[in-house]
């Protein structure tokens, strides 16, 4: 119990300090090994074991190839024909929903930046205050943020949990519910009358199609992600003739030193934790004073990301800690593995360091802490919400 204490508090006392993500899990990873094994061939072999493991090398390539379709995707003009489309059959305060959830489809740190100046520019002329207006879009852009298979955290969260991209989608849906329906009662901005002029359904399918083409070929076809990003890149390339200098920015967007780090970070520690058996000392601690797993496997993912504000975070140190608990007792794996998703979720939206609500906050020149009083019903619904299904559907 001790060295999980201890590790958490390295690594949050890193990220504070403006530290990579990544380094902070080497060094955690590092830590727990030479708690255990101190400097003995077993934390070597530890080492290189993270190191050479094709899972990891398989998770870069995958993770790279999706942040530069990502890059591609908005060099292409596909966001802004997405957005002018919305515009011609949806009014106002459904655009400012929906747009940010449609852009929050791709993953791009800081992503909320993108919808901001649209859902500033539907609101205009309005008594909207700044607060309002951050956490309106702050909150949809989120979403599918614990659901949507592009997500380099879904995808580390899968390998973490031994299972595929497509079966977290699945299992973790019910987030998404939650967070649309708590979503409602922030304060709509822009009005209730849809713009005059031709809907334009047409428009919307042409800038959806390559996000689509990739579930299509997951979902239903079984197409590895690898392969399938990787069409839809030189397919939407060709089409849109993307600029050389764009493919190329995309290109080191996604292969960059701070992803592989970030990715081999997240495996080190796994592998740390697992030969350690620290998560197993954890695991008997609990049993031993009586504490409910269903407890621990939301509120450890859910304090890692309150004080980290970064969705890798909770996975890479939250789910190691809390695997053991997935299955145990009265919680079945898939209730597990929804909690436990849902509580690092709204620990890293409740969370003020979280990148995205600095940004627009920042954007809006609102008042973080009046934001975040507007965020704490939604993220306490959605908490709920999930929690009551996870009971119930996943019993």
């Amino acid at each position: 119990m001790l060295a999980l204490l201890l590790l958490f508090a390295i690594i949050v006392v890193l990220v504070r300090f403006k530290l990579p993500i990544g380094v902070a899990l080497l060094v955690g990873a590092i830590f727990l090994g030479v708690y255990h094994f101190q400097f003995s061939e077993r934390f070597w072999q530890m080492l290189y074991d993270s190191l050479i493991n094709l899972k990891s090398w398989r998770l870069v390539i995958t993770v790279a190839l999706i942040l530069t379709f990502a890059h591609i995707y908005e060099s292409a003009g596909y966001v802004k024909k997405m957005v002018a489309s919305l515009q011609t059959f949806l009014p106002p305060k459904w655009v400012a929903r929906v747009a940010p959830s449609i852009i929050g489809l791709l993953p791009m740190p800081g992503g909320a930046m993108v919808s901001a100046p649209l859902v500033k520019e539907l609101g205009a002329n309005s008594d909207i205050t700044p607060e309002q207006f951050t956490a309106l879009n702050y909150w949809w852009r989120h979403v599918w943020e614990t659901t949507w298979p592009l997500y380099p955290s879904i995808i580390l969260a899968a390998a973490v949990l031994k299972v595929s991209v497509w079966d977290v989608a699945i299992i973790n849906f019910p987030i998404s519910v939650a967070c649309i329906l708590s979503g409602l009662i922030l304060k709509k901005v822009g009005s209730s009358h849809r713009k005059a002029g031709g809907l334009d359904f047409g428009a919307l399918l042409g800038s959806l199609w390559p996000i689509a083409t990739i579930v299509l070929l997951g979902l239903v076809f079984r197409v590895d992600l690898i392969i399938s990003v990787m069409l839809v890149n030189l397919t939407v390339i060709l089409i849109r003739r993307v600029s050389r200098p764009d493919v190329i920015k995309g290109l080191k967007n996604g292969f960059s030193p701070s992803i592989m780090l970030l990715i081999f970070g997240v495996m080190t520690l796994m592998y740390a934790i697992e030969n350690t058996g620290a998560a197993a000392i954890f695991y008997n601690e609990l049993l031993y004073y009586h504490i409910p797993s269903v407890m621990v496997v939301f509120t450890v993912p859910f304090v890692v990301g309150f004080l980290t504000g970064i969705t890798s975070a909770y996975i890479g140190v939250g789910f190691p800690v809390v695997l053991p608990l997935l299955g145990a007792g009265d919680l079945t794996y898939k209730a597990g593995m929804l909690l436990a998703f849902a509580g690092g979720f709204m620990g890293v939206m409740a969370s003020p360091v979280h990148l995205c609500l600095v940004l627009t906050n920042d954007y809006f020149k609102a008042s973080l802490a009046r934001t975040l009083s507007l965020l704490i019903l939604p993220i306490i619904l959605t908490s709920l919400i999930s929690w009551l299904l996870a009971t119930t559907i996943y019993r």
